[in-house]
């Protein structure tokens, strides 16, 4: 009886102890069910749907522009009419002036003769960097590589390089700083003597420009824009290269022309071109105010350089005036 007794208990025991098993088992899967219920009920309600036209979508703000997220509303300046009439009634008449405006944020524009081309003087300058910087990014140069100050190089247009003794070498960096910080012609053209024509096609290719300069060698203010909102954007180079050609153009050294309508600390990465043949004053670039960045290009043809810095600098105070006061609200 007492074997009995024990067997009976023993039983009993296993049979609690496959209980709890089960019962712990059952409560796992239940704990996994609740969780998959929320997970599919969350799943459901941004799940992909199928619209009118059978097309599968998973966000319902698919269609709208991503980088709206990574821009305050006030910023989203869309009401640039103000400033277009400004700028309409004081130079479209004028022949000889062209400027060419795009908020960086919306892509919204002004153009005052916007296809209106002119010698593009030092512009050229910056083509011939990014296609030094593209080189680079391929491997076939190294910023660190060192190029060679020939007789046919020297010119004193603009910056001391000429000064230095035929046979001097300067690294690529080097060269591409002195080129646009400080417009040396010498630097630009030691870098134009070691470049191919295939190298300023492949940017032209690639950015839409396969007409960018005229049969004459003149340029527009529109399409040399094209080229700073390559760099803001990194869509031709590196970021990292893209940043480096940018900081040069921040260090130059002429605050004249569209600078002189800007505050002392704001930045500016702008390239200026002048050519006394030809009676032009160019300049471009964009004005990095805090979150309201903006491409600016103005081209004046005159015989007067004082008339040109008026200008520019009238052109360039009321565009910087306009986007810091404005106020959505």
């Amino acid at each position: 009886m007492v074997y009995k007794k024990e067997n009976n208990l023993m039983e009993n025991n296993f049979n609690l102890v496959k209980y709890k098993k089960y019962a712990a088992v059952f409560g796992i899967l239940a704990a996994i069910f609740v969780i998959t219920s929320a997970a599919m009920a969350y799943l459901w309600q941004k799940a992909e749907r199928v619209n009118e036209k059978g097309i599968m979508r998973s966000d319902k703000f698919n269609l709208l522009n991503p980088a709206r997220k990574f821009v305050k509303q006030e910023d989203l300046i869309i009401n640039f009419q103000p400033l277009r009439n400004y700028l309409n009634d004081k130079y479209e008449a004028d022949p000889n002036v062209s400027i060419y405006f795009e908020y960086l944020p919306t892509g919204s524009n002004i153009s005052i003769n916007k296809d209106a081309e002119f010698w593009q003087a030092s512009l050229l300058k910056l083509p011939v960097a990014l296609a030094v910087a593209k080189k680079i990014e391929k491997g076939e140069w190294k910023w660190t590589n060192e190029l060679v100050i020939m007789t046919s190089d020297k010119n004193g247009g603009f910056g001391d390089l000429y000064k230095k003794p035929i046979g001097t070498k300067l690294t690529i960096e080097k060269l591409v700083q002195l080129s646009l910080s400080e417009s040396d012609n010498t630097a630009n053209f030691v870098l134009v003597r070691n470049l191919e024509p295939s190298d300023y096609q492949d940017i032209y290719d690639h950015l839409g420009l396969s007409d960018f300069l005229s049969n004459e060698g003149k340029i527009s203010s529109k399409k040399y824009s094209v080229m700073l909102r390559a760099l803001y954007n990194s869509s031709y180079l590196s970021d990292e290269n893209s940043q480096k050609l940018l900081d040069f153009l921040n260090e130059t050294l002429f605050k004249e022309y569209l600078g002189s309508g800007l505050p002392d600390d704001i930045e500016f990465s702008h390239k200026i071109g002048v050519s006394d043949d030809q009676k032009v004053f160019l300049d471009s670039g964009i004005v990095f105010v805090k979150n309201r960045p903006y491409i600016l290009t103005a081209i004046i043809k005159t015989q007067n350089k004082e008339y040109a810095e008026k200008v520019m600098k009238d052109i360039s105070e009321k565009t910087y005036q306009y986007i810091m006061n404005y106020n959505s609200k």
